[in-house]
């Protein structure tokens, strides 16, 4: 199975739903909201990876919550496997996207 680069992380082909010469998406092991996906990008000097969390009306109760959220939830659990959605998961997830994608 084809894998890619994210840092330091291998990540399967399977969590990848898109693809180009310079760059791929893949979702999210252990997404903050349901949607989280990245975005790597190859340029001259490394790479630059964006995150893209989709939102909704009333996802938290004051709109800018999102940031302690995420400040909480990049400290918290990064290394328990345990925590982390299933492979099945995150290709299931995969596979809906590319749908959308191509």
């Amino acid at each position: 199975m084809a894998t890619f680069r994210f840092g330091q992380h291998i990540v399967k082909s399977s969590a990848v739903f898109l693809k180009t010469e310079l760059s791929f998406a893949l979702v999210n092991r252990k997404p903050v909201v349901p949607g989280r996906i990245l975005f790597r990008f190859t340029i001259a000097t490394g790479h630059v990876h964006v995150h893209v969390l989709p939102r909704k009306a009333g996802d938290f109760d004051k709109n800018d919550s999102i940031y302690d959220e995420l400040q909480k939830h990049d400290r918290e659990n990064e290394d328990v496997p345990s925590k982390w959605r299933s492979e099945e998961e995150m290709a299931k997830e995969a596979t809906e996207l590319h749908s959308l994608f191509n």
